[in-house]
């Protein structure tokens, strides 16, 4: 048992040399996460400052919902007046 003994301290002694390597690597790369974020986050602002977007215009871009909307008009508006030509062409008869 004492050689048994003896490679289990070991073994406990290398675990915890581990470990602490393990908790150092996490909070290093806790910490390039948070420096590579912050550099990513530095560009997009240059990025948004050089296209001279406000907060809203940037918003909405993200967003989506002004482009959406108008183009759901766009869409709208197209249909309907594509029908109504087409009806006008075919004597006012549309079967759609």
């Amino acid at each position: 048992m004492n050689a048994n003994k003896k490679k289990i301290d070991k073994l406990n002694l290398e675990y915890a040399k581990n470990d602490e390597k393990i908790a150092w690597l996490m909070e290093r790369q806790r910490e390039i996460e948070k420096q590579r974020t912050e550099l990513e986050n530095l560009d997009i602002v240059r990025m948004v400052r050089g296209l001279g977007l406000s907060f809203d215009d940037l918003s909405e871009l993200i967003n989506g919902e002004k482009a959406a909307a108008e183009l759901k008009n766009d869409v709208s508006a197209a249909y309907e007046t594509a029908v109504e030509e087409y009806a006008e062409a075919e004597g006012g008869v549309w079967n759609g």
